[in-house]
């Protein structure tokens, strides 16, 4: 496991094969708190033969045919035309379903699936995004900052082709300096960005990460965390006798929901030792 607070757009999983497959999601900083982690606010889907979906927050309740979740507007983009969520995609090789907060992408062929759930923390709006491939080449063919989906998760860093990035031993590493290089490799230039825009917006708006624009921006103290932590999240933070560094920021940070997610999984997911 390792932390990504990098804010931009970023490839989450692309193929390198013919299939031709991108996956993109978007990050925002969480801007009224002090150490400004960063919440996923949009994921576009595209792929050869198949529609380009796209959702994503908009900017006010005023956004072209937004949908309000609560106090959050959230836009569906179908081949780039702003759709009524509500109404779904009206096509059949890709669905999207709404049922209270959590919204559900689905290719019906290819058999990707994103279950996305809308929240709000600190008053920020944001996305939890769980990914499903139930047809992916395991092969080597898919990258990026998702990891390969081989099983193996000494590859899960890797270059743009594939090829392996040494992944820190250290936990403290892989909460750090050195796991937020290593997610500025993923970021998006405009060029590479498969996002529909609002009008009055452009890829400039959301990138805050290409070229050197996210060298400046991690400002994420482990220590300071460690040490204003309170006993309770401390407790419910050692996990198998380990204090959990991830599992203090998000508890921290990221709100009590966040914090027993965190902990749910990492209680129910086989820990690899490096």
């Amino acid at each position: 496991q390792y932390d990504v607070h990098v804010r931009g757009e970023l490839t989450f999983l692309k193929s390198l094969g013919a299939r031709d497959l991108t996956i993109q999601a978007r990050t925002a900083i969480v801007a009224n708190h002090p150490s400004g982690p960063a919440v996923t606010t949009g994921v576009v889907v595209k792929e050869t033969g198949q529609p380009t979906i796209q959702v994503s927050l908009g900017s006010s309740s005023n956004s072209e045919l937004a949908t309000m979740f609560g106090q959050c507007p959230v836009q569906l983009f179908v081949n780039g035309i702003a759709t009524d969520i509500a109404t779904g995609t009206g096509l059949t090789d890709a669905t999207v379903q709404v049922k209270d907060k959590r919204i559900v992408v689905e290719y019906i062929s290819t058999q990707i699936r994103l279950d996305m759930n809308v929240r709000v923390w600190r008053n920020t709006c944001h996305f939890s995004v769980t990914y499903f491939l139930a047809d992916c080449p395991c092969d080597g063919t898919l990258v990026g900052i998702l990891g390969q989906p081989d099983g193996d998760w000494k590859n899960d860093w890797h270059e743009h082709d594939g090829t392996t990035v040494t992944i820190p031993a250290s936990h403290r590493k892989r909460r750090g300096q050195e796991a937020y290089d290593y997610s500025l490799t993923w970021c998006l230039t405009e060029a590479e960005s498969e996002f529909t825009y609002e009008p009055t917006m452009s890829h400039a708006d959301h990138d805050f990460c290409s070229g050197t624009k996210g060298d400046d921006n991690f400002d994420i103290d482990i220590d300071k965390i460690i040490a204003e932590s309170t006993l309770a999240v401390t407790n419910k933070c050692t996990i198998n006798g380990e204090l959990d560094e991830g599992c203090l920021f998000d508890c921290n940070f990221l709100g009590d929901e966040a914090c027993d997610e965190f902990v749910d999984i990492v209680e129910n997911t086989a820990t690899a030792e490096i």
